[in-house]
């Protein structure tokens, strides 16, 4: 797995170096975030360090559930989701991209669900996360 490109444990992100670091995509990640603060009610957002090879990325959380992980990468993020294997087998995952469809069905499958990795670089993708999330939160 490719590392944030935030990896020195001392510092915690801010908007500043994030608008920096991933460059034209943080319209995308502003929109997305906005998105899911504005829907669902009783998020909280936690910024994680999960070590030098991961380094950080921002959580949100529904009520103890983690809902997204925004990972920033060079130019541009990385969203990763959590689904559910009832939600793997939801109906409308048939609906999403092929490569969407692909990372899903391609995902190890844990006790917690399959992490679905998806690199953020063009605006259709943020509807496709808007669609997976739907999916995970009704499953």
């Amino acid at each position: 797995m490719t590392a944030s490109i935030f990896n020195d444990k001392t510092v915690t992100p801010n908007n500043s170096m994030i608008t920096t670091g991933i460059a034209d995509t943080y319209t995308m990640w502003e929109e997305l975030y906005s998105y899911v603060k504005i829907t669902y009610s009783n998020i909280t957002e936690e910024w994680k360090y999960y070590g030098k090879t991961s380094g950080w990325c921002l959580k949100l959380v529904n009520k103890k559930r983690n809902l997204l992980f925004f990972i920033p990468l060079k130019g541009y993020f990385r969203i990763r989701i959590v689904l559910s294997e009832k939600a793997v087998t939801h109906p409308e995952i048939n609906e999403l991209s092929n490569e969407i469809k692909k990372a899903i069905h391609t995902a190890t499958p844990y006790i917690e669900g399959r992490s679905i990795d998806i690199d953020i670089s063009q605006r259709e993708q943020i509807e496709a996360i808007k669609n997976l999330l739907k999916i995970k939160l009704e499953n």
